[in-house]
């Protein structure tokens, strides 16, 4: 059996994606400022469950601390706003690959992803995978070529005008990949291919799953992410980041969280 996979770029904008989402398939995409949430952090712990605050402690360093309390917060108010439940009642459970879902609609996927400054998180209806990376023009890249890209890519690499740029690309494509079909980098990373365009290869690879759309795009000049989709109804025109809770919203939230 085989499954179709389409690579390709796009650009991105901030406004609201129901503008051009209208037959509903309920993709929503959020690009998180870490910085602008470290005031917060102290209230935003209050929505965490036991669990939740158990492993934050066990972050050890408080910039790891802080965003994990930050995305995951931001995360349970999402879903609350996706689902139309309270804030209280979004109870995140992990499955079999330790991978979260939200217990009480699993047919609700998400995805949450991190890098430096910046977290990104993703709605939707069907699986998906998010991933960013900050791009580091000092990292040598070179010596793993070969354990995590087949010889197109290295090429495609090699010859590129901006090659960390080339990398960071293919490698959030493989990222975004293997976060959309639940499993982690394995043999089959190397194996899969992203370079721009259609792609034929086995489902075993993919997780049986029949269609696979992923798209690059750039959070700004230092950053790349990448989207994986598996719903073959949705095609995208750029990445369209949905507006977080203001700093009002928030703290009525906070509030209403007090009481």
């Amino acid at each position: 059996m085989y499954s179709r996979l389409f690579c390709g770029s796009l650009g991105t904008s901030l406004r609201d994606l129901n503008l051009k989402n209208e037959n509903n398939l309920g993709i929503k995409l959020y690009k998180i400022e870490l910085l602008k949430y470290q005031e917060f952090v102290c209230d935003l712990s209050t929505f965490l469950s036991p669990s939740e605050r158990d492993r934050s402690d066990r972050y050890h360093f408080e910039k790891d601390r802080n965003r994990f309390i930050i995305c995951r917060t931001l995360l349970k108010i999402l879903l609350a706003e996706y689902t139309g439940l309270e804030t209280d009642k979004i109870t995140l459970e992990n499955d079999a690959n330790k991978k979260p879902f939200l217990a009480s609609h699993p047919y609700i996927f998400f995805n949450v992803t991190h890098a430096g400054d910046y977290a990104l998180i993703a709605i939707a209806k069907s699986p998906i995978g998010i991933d960013i990376e900050y791009v580091n023009k000092s990292f040598d890249y070179t010596e793993i070529l070969p354990n995590i890209f087949n010889e197109i890519e290295i090429e495609e690499v090699n010859k590129s005008p901006n090659k960390h740029h080339a990398f960071y690309d293919f490698w959030t494509r493989k990222e975004a990949i293997v976060k959309a079909i639940g499993k982690g980098i394995d043999d089959d990373f190397s194996k899969t291919p992203v370079t721009n365009g259609f792609h034929s290869m086995s489902s075993s690879l993919v997780g049986n799953i029949k269609v696979i759309k992923v798209f690059s795009f750039h959070v700004n000049k230092d950053y790349v992410g990448a989207l994986a989709i598996t719903d073959d109804r949705i095609n995208l025109n750029e990445i369209i980041f949905n507006p977080l809770p203001t700093s009002t919203e928030l703290k009525s939230l906070i509030q209403h969280k007090s009481i």
